[in-house]
């Protein structure tokens, strides 16, 4: 009876505690669709603005990221990223995919609430990349780094939230 005891309220203990936290939600600041505009000299492909979402799909076991964005030299770019979790308490990674060709794998950290930092995986081929996206208020702030340095940055605003 001494053994059985302790078994039972172990059992109780573990069915009260209460459920793991939502590895999502540090993203939830980005879900939805959203309108960015980078001025002239926020690109060195000109003006430009786009409409971009993250989505959580397949039953919130990933967040899609799709951008579509052209600017005022003609050039148009798409690209689809896909954020997932190796596991449900690593920290979520990402691989992104563009017209261009590009593949970039990234590990995601957040150095404040509201704000989210792409890295690329050392190891790949190129450059490092670095994307980081912060809420300032009800704008959606964004800049990507190549090597170190801006290579573009924009503000957004929601344009519907899912």
């Amino acid at each position: 009876m001494r053994l059985i005891l302790p078994a039972v309220l172990a059992i109780a203990l573990h069915a009260q505690a209460p459920a793991a936290s939502d590895p999502w939600k540090q993203l939830d600041f980005l879900i939805g669709k959203w309108r960015g505009a980078a001025g002239e000299k926020d690109t060195p492909l000109g003006a430009g603005q786009g409409d971009f979402s993250f989505e959580a799909e397949l039953k919130r076991h990933i967040i899609v990221r799709r951008n579509a964005a052209a600017y005022n030299s003609g050039v148009t770019h798409d690209d689809l990223m896909i954020i997932y979790l190796d596991a449900p308490t690593a920290p979520p990674r990402a691989i992104y995919f563009d017209t261009e060709g590009h593949v970039i794998r990234y590990t995601l950290s957040f150095p404040a609430a509201n704000r989210v930092l792409f890295e690329s995986e050392s190891g790949q081929p190129g450059p490092a990349y670095r994307l980081t996206y912060w809420l300032e208020g009800a704008s959606l702030n964004g800049k990507f780094e190549v090597g170190g340095k801006t290579y573009m940055s924009w503000t957004s605003n929601r344009i519907d939230r899912r």
